[in-house]
């Protein structure tokens, strides 16, 4: 269909046509201006009548009799902003979990009246607000403008008496800081089944026994109704108390991962903030801490501060990126020594040398990469790499090809200790020409099928903007299903060439030990098989360093369910460090301990030195 009929509209310049109904312009106008058109001009604000930085907003046109109002900047209200609020300020013992959000209960108790016809005290009025923490802040500060006795803070389903005052003096500022005596107790943990059980107002009559009980206690609650004090004389002060059910703000949950919403006001919100499960965090509950096989972002993202130059960065920060250096030196130093010796002619005359110049080049495409990843990483966190399509493209390539190469790496030294195998099992049978041939075939299909096994994460992967946050986020998303499937082949690609490997070294040493008996049988097979250890404890020393290295990261997948909290990453990081020493080790573990492959690094090294001074005579 094509549009002929021209749309004309005639609102003010400095306003906003939103349409046209009946000839006539719809027009969103400007603060200072009203009427159909936008035209006619508010005098109300010309000079600022409001007070301590307020913003003046002309009255509406529904309502003459409000001329303005002012919009008070934090600290101050009033209808000038000519008076203050009341700073409080919240500080966390170090025992105590540093929640991402938290509520703040006000509660003003009303004066009892002194009438015969009043004999009941009113209920307490209560005010929530919200008050958000960012990751590198372990205290918050809020301004509030009413009347309040007490101050309870509730995160994590917990409820703190943080302030409690007799009389309420205004414009006051308070410190206060939230320590484990102050958490209010459920009667989930005070009382008994039978004592639970009872009915509401039955049970009423039992709530001296805590306070006179608990000598600590200072606080204790019932879920759904009251809130109890502990006197000094150790008697209960309960008040009617507003549980918040649920969190949905108004129907739209922006909140991932089944994180709850909340809005500071349901009628109008001005800011929201997500209440996450264990094990999910973020500010939407984007990240989740659960499985084997964290990335990198999971545990260090919000420990890099964004905005702020590297001098300025957490400890934890500086610590991993002189780490990350450290492994680069030593993997391009491992790689390139690994590669000279075995990329010599003998060497590579046998499938397992195949394996091993595979595994070296790997390994240094590993440590690469891995140090690409970190950098990457602290740059964007920083804001110094903003680019939408850069970032995309490495939040979908980055972690498979390093889940990957790490994998690739185990899978190829569990070849080596299979080939060592059949070379002995074979004996004078076993066809070198046909061993290196088949280790050709092995290491394409072990690349192409380790890659077709983590296809599962790129297709999983977007990126999230956080404008609250300043931050750009890679995040992963599975279904339940795709979740098991990702957690079996983590531990399939990290065990079973573990495994391989260590029966291998025992099975071949065995082997030899069988076979030397038969031919020597003036010796007993003990005598063989401990010769045999002895002389090839270099291959089970190597399986069992392996096997070394992977027990505490294994331990802390399974034993920890998952990172409660990334303000404490220490130990994930270390697990997750730990995941990449392999890669650094080949030589250590293959050339040092053989004395053929010692030999070959001998004289390959001897050759290079020669070629160079050639070339420099030369010249």
């Amino acid at each position: 269909m094509l549009c002929t009929i021209e749309n004309s509209c005639d609102c003010s310049s400095d306003s906003i046509c939103i349409g046209v109904v009946n000839n006539r312009s719809i027009c969103v106008c400007p603060l200072d201006k009203f009427g159909p058109r936008c035209y006619l001009k508010r005098t109300a604000c010309i000079s600022n009548l409001c007070s301590n930085n307020g913003r003046c907003i002309p009255g509406g046109e529904k309502n003459l009799e409000i001329e303005y109002f002012c919009l008070c900047s934090q600290g101050y209200m009033g209808s000038r902003c000519e008076h203050l609020e009341t700073k409080i300020e919240f500080h966390f013992s170090k025992t105590i979990f540093i929640p991402q959000t938290i509520f703040i209960h006000f509660v003003y108790i009303p004066p009892t009246p002194g009438t015969l016809l009043k004999p009941l005290p009113p209920d307490p009025t209560q005010i929530t607000m919200m008050s958000k923490l960012k990751f590198h802040e372990s205290s918050t500060v809020v301004y509030y403008g009413g009347s309040f006795h007490l101050i309870f803070v509730e995160f994590q389903q917990q409820y703190y008496l943080a302030l409690l005052q007799h009389n309420f003096t205004l414009a006051m500022n308070f410190s206060t800081t939230i320590i484990p005596e102050h958490r209010c107790l459920s009667i989930e943990d005070l009382f008994t089944d039978d004592i639970r059980t009872l009915p509401r107002w039955h049970r009423v009559k039992k709530y001296y026994i805590p306070c006179q009980k608990h000598s600590n206690l200072t606080c204790f609650y019932d879920n759904d109704y009251f809130m109890c004090l502990c006197d000094i004389d150790r008697y209960p002060n309960c008040f009617k108390f507003d549980y918040p059910s649920t969190y949905n703000c108004l129907g739209y949950n922006y909140c991932e991962n089944n994180g709850q919403c909340f809005q500071d006001n349901n009628t109008c919100p001005t800011s929201s903030a997500c209440l996450c499960k264990e094990c999910y965090y973020g500010s939407r509950c984007q990240f989740t801490t659960i499985g084997f096989g964290l990335s990198l972002d999971d545990i260090l993202g919000y420990n890099i501060w964004p905005n702020m130059s590297f001098s300025r960065q957490p400890t934890v920060v500086k610590v991993t990126t002189a780490f990350t250096i450290l492994m680069f030196v030593i993997a391009i130093i491992n790689g390139v020594l690994s590669v000279i010796t075995f990329r010599t002619k003998r060497s590579l005359g046998i499938g397992s040398g195949v394996h091993l110049l595979a595994s070296s080049i790997t390994s240094l495409l590993t440590m690469t990469l891995f140090t690409l990843k970190f950098f990457l990483l602290v740059f964007s966190q920083m804001s110094i790499i903003t680019n939408y399509s850069f970032l995309l493209l490495h939040c979908i390539c980055t972690d498979i090809l390093l889940k990957a190469f790490l994998a690739i790496g185990e899978w190829l030294n569990a070849c080596v200790s299979i080939e060592q195998i059949f070379t002995i099992q074979l004996g004078t049978k076993f066809n070198r020409i046909s061993s290196k041939k088949a280790a050709k075939r092995v290491i394409f299909g072990l690349y192409l099928f380790i890659l077709a096994s983590f296809l599962h994460d790129p297709l999983n992967r977007y990126l999230l903007e956080d404008p609250e946050e300043q931050r750009t986020w890679c995040i992963v998303r599975y279904s339940s299903s795709i979740r098991r499937y990702a957690s079996f082949i983590n531990f399939f690609h990290f065990l079973l060439p573990l495994c391989i490997n260590f029966i291998c070294a025992l099975f071949m040493i065995v082997l030899i030990a069988r076979r030397k008996s038969k031919t020597n049988q003036e010796e007993t097979y003990k005598k063989h098989l401990s010769k045999q250890f002895r002389r090839h404890k270099h291959r089970l020393l190597s399986s069992f360093i392996l096997v070394i290295i992977a027990i505490p990261r294994l331990i802390i997948s399974l034993v920890s369910t998952c990172m409660k909290s990334a303000r404490n990453p220490w130990l994930y990081l270390t697990a997750y460090f730990i995941s990449f020493i392999p890669p650094l080790l080949l030589f250590i573990l293959f050339v040092l301990p053989s004395e053929f492959y010692k030999k070959e690094f001998s004289e390959a090294t001897i050759r290079i030195i020669r070629t160079i001074r050639n070339q420099f005579r030369c010249e």
